[in-house]
Parts: structure tokens; sequence; C-alpha cells
């Protein structure tokens, strides 16, 4: 019984110093997270426009095709709430800042809060590799291994030697080239309607205010503040919710009018054919060069 006792303690033992050597590891791999962060800090001058928001401004807006010293600081399910943090966080880092994009989705006003939602571990990359003060350093947020499957899947990376950074050098997100599209990528509509569709109020009221509060910090640092809504694929816009949809052209036109910022709807835009889709809702590489074109011809022809 002693030995066994003995064997159970020291294999508790190793585990404990493994766990904690791949939590050390995995901290310093560079994530899109990590390496954004970094090259704000080192480069934040230069920037004068700040691509904010989440996948859909991430894998949809080339900054180096929107004009000189643009940045995309999208991440993956990025909230309105988040989207302030971060620019309160990096404003210090960015003086020259003249312009901030911050997109509208279908799912902006209905989306749970980041810590409450199925997506809370992302919250992890926020806290421990773009520093961010929202959480206390004694968190479950402050802890790679809380997201096992990330940090076992780091780990394995590591092993073999596969690159971890899933942006390129100006912040844009990689993997949703036109070639890595699925053949079937059509007959995922409506399962990604269903899961963008929201039959509870969703949290309006608080993503209503930190859009205002957002306008209100750029305002009080003479930043222009402009929304824009990436196009979705023709029949997104035939399955989706009406009431849903509805209620985000209220909400939004509501703001843009009361705050006289500029807004570019291009949701249901036609000339944004298949070949600019990864799926139903994101845009493929063709597709953010697109985009990213339009909208540039927008922001500078006044």
């Amino acid at each position: 019984m002693d030995r066994f006792l003995k064997k159970t303690a020291v294999f508790a033992i190793i585990t404990i110093i493994l766990l904690v050597a791949g939590e050390f590891a995995v901290r310093h791999m560079t994530s899109s997270y990590s390496f954004k962060d970094e090259w704000l800090r080192q480069n934040g001058a230069k920037v004068n426009t700040l691509i904010l928001g989440s996948s859909h401004t991430y894998y949809g807006l080339k900054p180096e095709l929107l004009g000189d010293s643009v940045f995309n600081l999208a991440n993956i399910s990025q909230s309105p709430e988040y989207d302030l943090y971060l620019l309160e966080h990096y404003l210090p880092c960015c003086p020259n800042l003249k312009k901030v994009i911050l997109p509208i989705s279908y799912f902006t006003y209905r989306d749970a809060e980041l810590e409450e939602s199925d997506a809370w571990t992302l919250c992890i990359n926020y806290k421990v590799d773009m520093h961010l003060p929202v959480h206390s350093d004694f968190s479950i947020y402050n802890l790679k291994l809380a997201d096992y499957n990330s940090y076992f899947g780091r780990l394995r990376g590591l092993v073999k030697k596969q690159e971890s950074n899933r942006c390129d050098s100006l912040g844009f997100g990689l993997g949703f080239e036109l070639d890595s599209r699925l053949p079937a990528w059509k007959k995922q509509l409506e399962q990604r309607v269903s899961d963008l569709t929201q039959n509870n109020p969703g949290r309006p009221s608080e993503a209503v205010a930190a859009l205002h509060s957002i306008i209100d910090l750029c305002k009080e640092h003479d930043i222009e503040c402009i929304f824009i809504t990436t196009p979705v694929y023709s029949g997104f816009a035939e399955a989706m919710d009406t009431d849903q949809y509805n209620e985000m052209m209220h909400l939004t036109d509501s703001i843009v009018m009361s705050e006289r910022i500029r807004y570019y709807d291009f949701f249901t835009d036609s000339s944004f054919t298949d070949s600019d889709f990864h799926d139903v809702d994101h845009l493929s590489d063709v597709g953010a060069v697109h985009l990213s074109e339009k909208l540039r011809y927008l922001l500078y022809s006044r």
C-alpha cells in the first residue's frame, strides 16, 4: 500500500511539473493575439487607421489595401465591449490614430457576454497574450491550461514545429483562402443562420452602450469612427430571422444618426459573388480584396 501511495505521489508530482512546464511553453508561443500586442507596442505610432471587430473584419479587411498605416486588431468572436477594452488599452500606443473601423453584424446586438458564451476561453488570450486588465491575475482567465483544447493543440504544434500565429504582418486573419473552402459550403447555410439567430432578447442595451462609448472615446481623441457591415452570401439574407435583422438595422441607424458617423452597409451587396465567400457569412481572401478596395474608395473619395 505504501509503495502504491508513493508511486501515486510521484506520478502526481511529475504531472504537475509537466503541466507547469507546458503552461510556461504555451504562454511564450506567438499567437495572433500576442503578435498584435507586440506589433502595436512597437509600431503603434505609425498607425492612422485601426480595424476592430469580430471574424467578419478579421478575415474581411486587408490593411494594405485600405491605405498606408492601417492595422487589423479584430479577433474571432470579439464583442463591442472587447473592442472598447482594446481601444482603451492601445490608444496610448497610437498617438497618430485618425480612423477606427468597426463592424456591425447580424449577431452584434444578440450575442451573449463573451465570458458567458461558449467562446469564454477566448478571454484567456486577451488576458495572457494582450495583457488586457479586464480580469484578475488570479482568475481562471490568466491560465492557458484552462482552455485545454487550445493548450494541448499548441503543445502538439510545438512538437511538430508548426506555425502558431494565424494572422499576417498587419493583423489580417489567415486560413480563409478560397482554395481551402469546403466544396459543400452552401449546405451549411441553415445551420449557420440558426447558430447566429438568437431567440432571446440578447443584450442590445449593453452593445449599444459599448458602441456609444467607443464613439465617445474616438471623439475625445479626434478620431473618426466608421461602421461597416460586411457582405453575406445571398442565401443568408433569405434565411435569416427578419426580426433580428430589423433590430440590427434599427439600432445601428439610431446610433449612426445620433452620432453622425459614416456607415457602409454591404450586407446584401450583389456585387459579391460565390468566389468572394469562404462560407455563408465570411469572405474568402478573394472577397477580402474586393471589400477592402471598395471600402478604400468610399473612405477617400469624398
